[in-house]
């Protein structure tokens, strides 16, 4: 698949799930659509997935995952195969806009836009500069779930979660949300076992209908 195909591809796949998932809800994803085609979105690469498009590839993944039966993939930071388990039923209960919130945007903070700048305090934080695209630059309403679960997906132990938040409730109450643990699990499998592109296209065509 050449860069071309491939980042086209990742355009209309957006297009066609973002807009499928946001029917009904009032939540109006136009302008995210608009930013993802005007910025460099599609083209980017990321160090986990280093090839033009990469950084969407590795989110697109991530919802993927999302849709898996069971895995066996394990990982250093946190018992992998238990929590997906654990958590699996619930976030599969979960507004189907959400999931592929949460999966296809969580990254959307690598992209350069001429538009958009960073306020500093937010700099040193990965996940509040993704939802600073989103709920500041862009207006677009997301769910307090949403909205945590990109801030701290980077954290994917207990210790760090906890560690990261300011006090126990907060902590307790972020580490109760499937859609953390959904991310959690999914982000950390695409990291770890990036798709090929017939197993992508395949495993794609196999979800979308329950999205």
């Amino acid at each position: 698949m050449s860069d071309e195909v491939r980042q086209t591809l990742l355009r209309d796949t957006y297009e066609r799930i973002l807009k499928k998932v946001s029917e009904g809800s009032g939540r109006n994803v136009n302008r995210v659509l608009k930013y993802l085609r005007e910025s460099d979105f599609y083209a980017i690469p990321c160090r986990h997935h280093p090839f033009a498009g990469g950084n969407a590839w590795h989110q697109l993944e991530t919802l993927i995952y999302a849709f898996e039966a069971d895995i066996d993939q394990t990982c250093d930071d946190f018992n992998l195969p238990n929590t997906f388990r654990l958590w699996h039923t619930q976030w599969q209960e979960l507004m189907p806009m959400s999931v592929a919130v949460a999966s296809l945007l969580h990254d959307i903070c690598n992209t350069h836009h001429p538009k958009l700048k960073f306020p500093d305090r937010i700099m040193r934080r990965h996940g509040r500069k993704s939802t600073y695209v989103l709920k500041d630059f862009l207006r677009f309403e997301l769910m307090f779930d949403e909205n945590m679960a990109i801030i701290f997906h980077r954290q994917k132990s207990e210790e760090s979660l906890r560690n990261e938040t300011p006090n126990e409730e907060d902590f307790k109450i972020i580490w109760d949300m499937p859609l953390y643990h959904m991310l959690q699990c999914c982000d950390t499998l695409s990291i770890l076992t990036p798709m090929a592109e017939a197993s992508l296209v395949e495993r794609l065509t196999l979800i979308e209908h329950r999205l």
